[in-house]
């Protein structure tokens, strides 16, 4: 059997050879291709080169197919169906036939304020799915999307690849939370009792400082921080009844997954928001499980950050 050539071999090839086994006309092949005649020519050439058979013979004004391009007709019509309907349409998604995992890479904080509204939004939509949450952050976010480990992403992401598409979710600002049945401060908390009060610190590399401490530094002013800790509710159990502060991310401090009456206020110096983004892989972008997946998981984060910011 002869090798075949497949660099020799695209679709237009098979577009004319269909319109010729409906037309038997070049000239008609040629105008419902909208190509030139010389195009449909050269692709007839192409095809009996390729095929070693004359395909299609004049006789008077038709071309008459030969025997072998009466037996292949059929092959390259239903070739040229599977293309026009499962390849060339997109594909929508059924989200409530679908019976797959949701993989979603999530922030310890994201997690505890907005994976429960995320579960239940997508098992109500999607009965059959399941969930998973995989721990995230500004190091491994990229690399478990790349490696298909999750779908999406939410965090506070910096500088991205080019790989990577970003949607914004919200703006994050900072506040002061304390006890003030034991501080007894009058708010907004003064900027003398903020840096004479011990304060506890969200610290992801073990350091006690942060970038709070860059702003102080500019002021020539320093605070007192007596703890550091990478749990953001960690830190509302340790401030309930004692005289301590932190400065932390305004949804951890509305957050209502811990009753412990802590106290909120602006902080006395300027810190910068921050703005928390949802991520995905560029090329998986118009997939429809991935726009539906995306468009569902941002719903639910800005509904829940605005029930949360109308508390304040």
């Amino acid at each position: 059997m002869k090798d075949i050539n497949w660099r020799g071999v695209d679709l237009n090839l098979l577009l004319t050879f269909n319109a010729l086994i409906r037309f038997e006309s070049v000239s008609e092949a040629s105008r419902h291709l909208n190509l030139g005649q010389p195009a449909t020519s050269y692709n007839l050439k192409r095809l009996r080169e390729l095929l070693d058979d004359p395909l299609f013979e004049r006789q008077g004004h038709k071309m008459l197919p030969t025997y072998r391009a009466k037996e292949i007709a059929p092959s390259v019509s239903q070739i040229l169906a599977i293309v026009r309907e499962s390849i060339l349409p997109q594909q929508s998604f059924d989200c409530g036939c679908y019976d797959g995992v949701y993989k979603i890479g999530l922030t310890d904080y994201a997690e505890q304020i907005f994976g429960p509204e995320i579960f239940d939004t997508l098992l109500q939509l999607s009965p059959d799915c399941k969930v998973l949450f995989k721990p995230a952050d500004q190091q491994n976010s990229v690399r478990m999307l790349e490696a298909g480990e999750v779908d999406l992403c939410i965090g506070v992401f910096n500088e991205l690849p080019a790989n990577i598409s970003k949607t914004f979710l919200y703006r994050e600002k900072h506040l002061c939370i304390f006890d003030n049945s034991v501080m007894q401060v009058k708010l907004p908390i003064p900027l003398e009792t903020y840096l004479n009060t011990p304060q506890v610190i969200i610290t992801a590399n073990a350091d006690l400082t942060s970038k709070v401490d860059s702003t102080l530094d500019a002021m020539d002013i320093k605070r007192n921080v007596v703890l550091g800790t990478t749990r953001f509710f960690t830190v509302r159990r340790i401030l309930s009844g004692r005289k301590l502060l932190a400065v932390m991310a305004e949804m951890v401090g509305r957050s209502d997954l811990i009753q412990d009456d802590l106290t909120l206020s602006p902080p006395p110096i300027d810190i910068p928001d921050f703005d928390v983004d949802m991520i995905t892989l560029k090329r998986n972008a118009a997939h429809p499980r991935l726009t539906w997946l995306s468009e569902q998981v941002k719903l639910v984060v800005q509904d829940k950050v605005d029930r949360l910011k109308s508390r304040s």
